[in-house]
């Protein structure tokens, strides 16, 4: 009964330790591919750096829009199911407006024709 114990535990040790050692050596193998994509990446200065990016340039959505945005998910969310469904409509950019009301547009009429897709998952 003590043979079979000891052996037992030997192989467990046995199998413990090699899993260890090859579990250690791919972490190895990892940092080590990490070190040289980096230094490569610092070689050829592939990535911009944060600094290259103006802050000032930066800017979000116009308060405005952000308020639409709350108050339809808030419409939505609150609406219960003897209130029927929820119809969100959203206006179109006036004539002459800017390129960034024009994005706007685009993303709102992208919206509209996939509002069927997320109905779809809503529904899984």
């Amino acid at each position: 009964m003590a043979d079979k114990f000891a052996f037992t535990m030997q192989l467990f040790l046995l199998g413990f330790s090699v899993v260890m050692i090859v579990l250690f050596l791919l972490y190895l193998l990892i940092d080590l591919t990490n070190r040289l994509w980096s230094r490569l990446l610092k070689k050829d200065e592939l990535l911009p750096s944060p600094a290259a990016v103006p802050v000032e340039g930066l800017s979000g959505p116009s308060p405005q829009l952000v308020a639409a945005i709350t108050a339809a998910v808030n419409r939505y969310r609150t609406a219960t199911s003897e209130q029927g469904p929820v119809r969100i409509q959203v206006t179109p950019a006036g004539v002459g407006s800017s390129p960034d009301s024009l994005w706007t547009a685009a993303g709102r009429i992208a919206q509209l024709e996939n509002s069927n897709f997320w109905k779809c998952l809503r529904r899984k």
